[in-house]
């Protein structure tokens, strides 16, 4: 190669920007002497950096490198790359500002070591005072862009380039309409069954000819007399402070309801002291107190809450408890919200309200709008409950311990309220309350000076379950956190939040079968409690996977996610199988199940029934082929999918049993009995919309004959306005006032959208219906 085709390699610049281009001699210094005489120091910039730093020796600026340095000490210092600035493909938003800070982080150390090399000693005192306020005003630039970026970054989550299999946040649904607003967010269980067949059938526009007909006068008749039982019995107060004195049975079945409750809900919400509440107990049958007041007010819950788990024996019937129960709880609910309210202000309004939603979930009543959580939770906080007892000494230890073991209940309520009514946990940021001590209640008393020593956590103590489910709080607002997001949802996030529940899981059982257990009622007690928190637990992590769920339908990357949530939903359903309606007698949980509300239906749930469902069908669309007998995989496959199909037959027969029990719970019914049609139709072969509409339209004739037993029935009882039924199995129902299916004000009497929730079915029902 000659000397005419050698390209001519160009000498670097040794001088400033400014320097270039006003063409004056530069020294080479940063900031360079003709930028400081000329009051232009903070524009001294140059382009290659590489001669600065051999003249320069010790002090260097360094080249901007291609990943940025870790953080400096007092939060000064590039934060992390996006994934597009690692790629170097695509552009954020948030790149200028990060090339900013980086430019800001070069030229305030270079100020800075100066000024610790003590060069500034070689100009003038004014000079010297223009360069400290030079890197004054550097660093305020640099803290003003980094504060810029972090609430860019929060504003818009970017996802990191690990994780590609992020996916868009659910759509939250909205029902709206004159008499019902209720927001479905992403937790809501029509979230887990709108992609299967029969949202799409109800949601369209072509109209069933023949079937039509049969579901209107059907619904109807049922609409018809669950209005007139509902009517039958209503409690009608006409005395909002009643004598509750003299409502309470005698004391022998008092202390049996007592030992129902304390045996069942006390050990996870710890609510009382139990031995001082015994004590008062005790005073109470010897001066009986007409009034209500805050003692009995406690009581007449936990007695409420008693009769779900009565074994059945007794001088009341089943049904004349379950008046009462109503009666003590709406007696204390005006007690705490009525013109006594400014005298509830205080740790006994506090326990009422705990019990109160306890009760109100436990007996059948439901949630209520103004009753909730997150109002008992703003009541907590006005009573400083987040705020730890050590910052107030003039509490006394036995203050002090109540006050954390109701903060306690309180968090525990509100996270299980968010994921019922599908809404973003209201837990405060500003919360230093510690754990609650795992120590006997016999160890300390209200004039307890010191408090006992706290024992191990895997030491069992009547406080071990509450504190066992502390531990794991914030993992769960964690989750909430995760599912409430309203941009992206983290695949990889899901996957280490669900690993943590599952070991949360196993360490729950772990402490259960490490139990002592030397009674049969204590043996009882702990089954029910470690059935009870398993299936809470597990609630989480089908949360938590359900929207991935859906997106694995069509794309195999999510499968992991599925296998955790079909997992959890077969752990759930598992435990119906103990509830063997009418024929045995139930244990306490299955008891809870049939009277429950929300997350106290456990296995009868449609947060349980909707994904079976959802998993049943998803299987028979990838796995099934009719005509063909499949290879030993699909048997295999088969095997499995036949027991969940056997598991949600048994949940159908049970709904049914409830409802001829006098408990007219026709929406889980009606969609678990559409479910099941849909999936009889996929393995025959046949045509889902006849199918399933064949099987509603059944199921609601079957409704409509217990319905009309169950009406015979309550009007042949005088002088009670409950419900009746032929045999007594020693479980209370649910109320009928709880019962939020809303039948009326539509279109010849149908709403279809209190049945089958699903999103746009009020336009395409009324086209159906025209």
């Amino acid at each position: 190669m000659n000397r005419a085709e050698t390209r001519k390699r160009r000498r670097p610049a040794k001088a400033c920007e400014p320097c270039r281009q006003r063409k004056v001699r530069c020294d080479l210094k940063q900031p360079c002497g003709p930028c400081t005489r000329s009051k232009s120091s903070v524009n001294c910039s140059y382009r290659d950096e590489a001669a600065l730093s051999k003249q320069e020796g010790q002090f260097r600026v360094q080249r901007r490198p291609a990943v940025p340095p870790p953080p400096q000490p007092g939060g000064i210092g590039p934060p992390d790359l996006t994934p597009s600035s690692i790629g170097g493909e695509t552009a954020t938003p948030n790149d200028d500002l990060r090339q900013t800070v980086r430019e800001l982080q070069e030229r305030l150390d270079g100020l800075e070591a100066r000024v610790t090399r003590g060069e500034t000693r070689k100009v003038s005192s004014t000079q010297n005072s223009r360069l400290e306020n030079d890197v004054r005003a550097l660093t305020d630039r640099l803290q003003t862009v980094q504060n810029q970026l972090t609430s860019s970054s929060s504003a818009a989550t970017v996802v990191s380039a690990s994780d590609r299999t992020a996916i868009r946040a659910i759509a939250p649904h909205l029902r709206h309409s004159a008499r019902k607003v209720k927001f479905l967010g992403p937790s809501h269980w029509c979230h887990k069954v709108d992609k299967l067949s029969i949202s799409q059938l109800m949601t369209t526009k072509e109209p069933p000819e023949p079937a039509l007909d049969n579901v209107k006068s059907v619904l109807k008749e049922c609409r018809d007399l669950r209005q007139s039982i509902k009517s039958q019995r209503s409690v009608k107060l006409s005395d909002p402070f009643p004598n509750v004195r003299s409502t309470l049975p005698s004391r022998g079945e008092c202390d049996e309801l007592m030992q129902c409750y304390l045996r069942t809900f006390e050990p996870i919400y710890r609510v009382i002291h139990v031995p001082s509440f015994w004590a008062e107990y005790d005073e109470f049958w010897g001066q009986p107190r007409p009034n209500l007041s805050p003692f009995l007010a406690k009581l007449v819950l936990i007695l409420a809450i008693g009769t779900v788990f009565r074994s059945g024996e007794g001088s009341l019937a089943r049904e004349e408890y379950q008046q009462l129960a109503q009666i003590w709880i709406y007696a204390a609910q005006w007690w705490l919200a009525g013109p006594s309210e400014k005298s509830t202000c205080n740790l006994d309004g506090l326990q009422v309200s705990c019990l109160l939603l306890i009760s109100r979930k436990a007996c059948g009543l439901g949630p209520s709008p103004w009753l909730s959580a997150g109002s008992l939770m703003k009541m907590a906080m006005a009573m400083g409950l987040h705020r730890d007892p050590s910052n107030f000494p003039s509490l006394s230890p036995f203050q002090a311990e109540i006050r954390r073991r109701l903060w306690a209940t309180v968090l525990e309520l509100e996270l299980q309220e968010s994921l019922d009514l599908s809404l973003p946990c209201l837990v405060p940021p500003t919360v230093d309350t510690k754990a609650p001590l795992n120590i006997d209640d016999r160890l300390w008393t209200p004039d307890s000076t010191t408090m006992p020593h706290r024992q191990p956590n895997d030491e069992v103590t009547p406080a071990s379950i509450q504190t066992l489910l502390y531990i794991t709080v914030k993992l769960r607002m964690q989750v909430l956190e995760v599912i409430h997001h309203c941009q992206e949802q983290s695949y990889q996030r899901a996957l280490d939040l669900g690993s943590q529940l599952r070991a949360a899981c196993r360490k729950a059982a772990a402490f259960f079968s490490s139990a002592n257990t030397d009674t049969d009622a204590e043996v009882e007690s702990c089954k029910f409690q470690a059935k009870f928190i398993d299936i809470q637990l597990h609630r989480y992590i089908l949360a938590l996977h359900t929207p991935f769920v859906v997106q694995a339908r069509k794309d195999p990357q999510y499968y992991f996610a599925r296998k955790a949530c079909l997992d959890s939903v077969a752990t759930m359903a598992a435990y119906a199988n103990a509830l063997n309606l009418p024929a045995d007698a139930p244990d306490d949980i299955c008891r809870l199940f049939v009277s429950g509300k929300g997350s106290f239906k456990g296995p009868l749930s449609l947060d349980v029934i909707g994904p079976i469902g959802l998993e049943l069908v998803t299987q028979l669309e990838e796995e099934y082929f009719p005509g063909l007998d499949g290879d030993p995989l699909d048997k295999l496959a088969g095997a499995g999918r036949d027991h969940l199909i056997e598991t949600l037959e048994h949940i159908l027969r049970q709904l049914f049993q409830i409802i001829a029990m006098g408990t007219p719970s026709m929406k889980r019914f009606g969609l678990t009995a559409a479910v099941l049609g849909q999936i009889r139709a996929m393995k025959a072969g046949r045509d889902i919309k006849g199918v399933v509409y064949e099987a509603v339209i059944q199921s609601f004739k079957d409704c409509l004959l217990a319905l009309q037993m169950s009406s015979q029935r309550t009007e042949a009882m005088s002088g009670l306005d409950s419900a009746a039924t032929a045999v007594d199995f020693g479980i209370p129902d649910p109320t009928l006032p709880g019962f939020d299916m809303d039948l009326t004000d539509s279109i010849f009497g149908l709403d279809f959208q209190a049945l089958f929730p699903f999103p746009g079915i009020d336009n395409s029902m009324s086209t159906m219906l025209s």
